[in-house]
């Protein structure tokens, strides 16, 4: 190939022989054109190739980067697998548990309200007992009443008693005084003696007839007396169990409050535990599905990790074409280099150092320094359109890529270029005569730095000043 095109050269620079000199021009011009866009081709290849190397590092980066995380994730969700396993079998355990709780309540509370109902009963029985023991205690004092009455009964007995023995003491008292005239009577007074003895033997009878009913009063006094210590006793055993009764009751009334209570609490319990019971059901249906979704996690992950090896594959590939690339610009500009050839113009009536000036103006707009697409593209094309001079405008970001190109640019980034990387550094840049990649012909590069607030370069303009080649006509 380097040869073929040395001899193209050679003969473009042979001079042309009569006749021939329109179709020479032309041939020349058709020459130069195809070594422009080789030299284009050239460039462009080799900012392909460092574009492509740079992706290919990115590219790499992140394969290596996916991989290290979606081991580690691999990793983590086996670990995560193993651990929801764990514990959905402690929750398995744990659910079996609140089932036997919510068993264990629900006999809790059956036996409760039992207990309920019986200490209810009792209850209702002391309530029973004590009106019974009141009604004892009123039947005590109507006993003791009647005693009382009976008691006063027996004390008019003995006076009643107590009279009669008086009336036995005079009519015996009587009966001797008669006896004594009848003896002193003599004959006349037998008869009346008879009458006294009599009423003596009366008097005898009823005195003795009074001595045993006293003894009887005596005796039923004495029985009564009994009785009412009895009935003493029992009145003050009767109050005692009233009082204890009261007792009992008011204790019954605490025991039914607290069997109430822990009715009601134990109706709570059952009642979550019930709810507890339907909960743990759906965490382990939960769980369960959780283990599950992390399973087909392993498996998107087990596939992404397939996937980055192929991917890895095919960064090699990648790479193998760079090297390629590269290997055909490297030939490609060492075969320009081989036969000469150097873009033949220069600049006519063209102040470069004016353009220059003009162009860091332009690039102090604040506009410009938002670095903002739309902003750029309506700026640089008026730039363009009042400037004849200039055949080409773009702007570039801190990475080299393209804000706006007119025309579009024939570059994929420009940051291989000496006058991007000579702006980056915060210097104004002026390049000899070489070959466009956007126009292919020859043309001279100036560049300036797009600073922001802090003066520091983020960005790039640039412009081709148009040249006129030495084939052309003056």
């Amino acid at each position: 190939m380097a040869i073929g095109l040395q001899k193209l050269w050679k003969k473009r620079n042979e001079a042309p022989a009569a006749g021939h000199s329109e179709g020479l021009s032309a041939d020349r011009q058709m020459l130069v054109r195809l070594f422009n866009e080789s030299e284009v081709i050239s460039n462009q290849l080799q900012a392909a190739v460092v574009e492509v190397n740079s992706s290919i590092g990115r590219l790499t980066f992140v394969a290596d980067h996916s991989t290290k995380q979606e081991e580690q994730l691999h990793k983590r969700s086996a670990q995560a697998v193993s651990r929801i396993e764990e514990a959905f079998s402690a929750l398995q355990e744990v659910a079996s548990a609140a089932d036997e709780i919510s068993a264990a309540s629900s006999r809790l509370n059956v036996e409760s309200k039992d207990a309920k109902s019986v200490v209810l009963d009792v209850c209702r029985s002391l309530q029973a007992t004590d009106q019974v023991m009141v009604d004892l205690a009123g039947h005590n004092h109507s006993m003791e009443l009647h005693f009382q009455s009976l008691i006063d009964q027996m004390s008019n007995i003995y006076e009643i008693n107590t009279f009669i023995q008086d009336i036995v003491s005079q009519t015996s008292l009587l009966a001797l005084n008669a006896s004594i005239e009848a003896a002193h009577a003599g004959e006349y007074g037998r008869g009346f003696s008879v009458v006294a003895q009599e009423i003596r033997k009366l008097a005898d009878q009823s005195h003795q007839a009074v001595r045993r009913s006293s003894g009887i009063v005596d005796q039923i006094e004495q029985g009564i007396q009994n009785v009412v210590q009895s009935v003493e006793q029992e009145r003050l055993a009767v109050e005692r169990g009233v009082a204890e009764m009261a007792k009992n009751k008011e204790r019954m009334d605490i025991i039914f409050n607290r069997i109430s209570e822990v009715d009601r609490l134990v109706g709570h319990t059952d009642k979550a535990s019930t709810q507890q019971a339907g909960h743990m059901e759906e965490l382990s249906q939960m769980l369960k599905e959780v283990v599950d979704s992390v399973n087909e996690t392993l498996t998107s992950v087990d596939g992404t990790i397939a996937i980055s090896q192929q991917q890895r594959q095919q960064i090699s590939k990648l790479n193998l074409v760079s090297r390629n690339l590269n290997k055909t610009s490297d030939e490609l500009g060492q075969t320009l280099r081989q036969i000469g050839y150097q873009a033949e113009a220069k600049m006519v009536n063209v102040n470069g150092a004016e353009l220059l000036n003009w162009l860091q103006t332009e690039a102090a707009n604040p506009e410009i320094s938002a670095m903002d697409e739309l902003a750029h593209e309506r700026l640089l094309t008026a730039l363009l359109r009042g400037k004849t001079d200039i055949e080409a405008i773009w702007s570039n970001r801190a990475d080299g890529s393209f804000v706006f190109s007119l025309p579009e640019a024939g570059l994929v980034n420009a940051n291989g270029r000496d006058w991007w990387k000579r702006s980056m550094e915060g210097k104004a840049f002026t390049s000899e005569v070489y070959i466009s990649a956007i126009t292919k012909r020859p043309c001279v590069t100036i560049a300036v730095p797009v600073r922001n607030q802090e003066g520091r370069p983020i960005g790039v303009i640039g412009a081709d000043i148009r040249v006129k080649e030495f084939n052309e006509s003056t």
